[in-house]
């Protein structure tokens, strides 16, 4: 088997994840990143950006299921939705999936990445971002939140994953989220793992409680990060908590296709975790949170040898 490169992402020294790539399908460097979409098997098509994997074909529905839909359930009236990031734009298309949807928009920093995600993500995307209910603005998000007037139910925070490199841009993000929200209105983060040796999501949840009186939070496993993924509901107030099993199906009827990677009536059960957890979280946010307890993370694309003789060196013996 050939390949035209590989990614190898780690978070700590001992792990890293590898991703094989057959062909790229796109290879540009932006003014804020490195752009790479490419064709992974039976993963079909990736976005990496900067060597992180952000995304791939075959499971790409359930990180993007997770971060909109339980938020869009939870608010009885989620009619305008804001998508901070998510310029490969399937954070939009998952929003237009609810009924009460009139209007999302999508503000990312990066034209480059929307381009070359309509370009070769189109199939992914469903028109999602030519909608007349969609505005895409090539904003920096920071910028738009201190200048924008308009208020909004839902907000889809789809930045960057929260490690520590990003922890300022969460913090100026998230200040001045509570004054674009109408009353009610929801906040949606999203992070890596939520368990040992890191507690990563944990930090996120804990992060976002000091920013909000209410919070929430469930993961999903996405298996192409090769890990749990957390993501966190913040809030004025926890309007999810009177919500049943019952009350969440009936809401899920206002959805034009339901959910693929999970029953809306288990969100009761996905919102409860073990007391051990909760109180790490409590931990976590006794202080203010400036820095995470990891090393910065490592993301590398290796050229085609390279990527060839890591294959040939990981493929058991009765294949060599």
């Amino acid at each position: 088997m050939n390949f035209s490169g590989a990614v190898a992402e780690s978070g700590f020294p001992h792990r890293w994840v590898l991703t094989f790539v057959e062909h790229w399908l796109y290879r540009g460097k932006s003014p804020f990143q490195q752009i790479d979409i490419g064709e992974a098997g039976p993963l079909g098509r990736c976005l990496f950006l900067d060597g992180w994997l952000q995304l791939a074909e075959a499971d790409e529905h359930i990180y993007h299921e997770h971060l909109v839909l339980p938020a869009l359930l939870a608010h009885p009236h989620p009619e305008r939705v804001l998508v901070l990031g998510g310029g490969d734009g399937l954070a939009v298309r998952e929003a237009l999936r609810h009924r009460a949807v009139r209007q999302v928009t999508m503000v990312d920093i990066d034209e480059q990445v929307v381009t070359a995600c309509r370009t070769h993500l189109g199939s992914l995307q469903q028109g999602a971002l030519d909608d007349p209910r969609v505005q895409v603005l090539i904003k920096d998000a920071r910028r738009y939140l201190r200048q924008i007037p308009a208020r909004f139910d839902v907000v889809l925070v789809d930045l960057v994953d929260f490690t520590p490199d990003s922890l300022a841009l969460y913090a100026d993000i998230l200040d001045h989220l509570p004054r674009v929200l109408q009353p009610g209105g929801i906040v949606v983060g999203h992070g890596p793992d939520p368990g040992p040796p890191h507690f990563t999501g944990l930090y996120l949840v804990a992060f976002l409680g000091q920013r909000f009186p209410a919070t929430a939070w469930f993961t999903g496993f996405v298996g192409s990060f090769g890990e749990p993924w957390t993501f966190v509901f913040a809030a004025a107030q926890p309007l999810w908590a009177a919500l049943s099993p019952r009350a969440w199906q009936e809401r899920a009827k206002a959805l034009v296709t339901p959910p693929r990677s999970f029953l809306p009536e288990n969100l009761p059960a996905m919102l409860r975790h073990p007391s051990a957890e909760e109180e790490r979280i409590r931990r976590f946010g006794q202080r203010p949170i400036t820095t995470l307890p990891e090393p910065a993370w490592h993301a590398r694309v290796l050229h085609a040898g390279a990527a060839q003789r890591l294959f040939t060196a990981l493929r058991p013996p009765e294949e060599t």
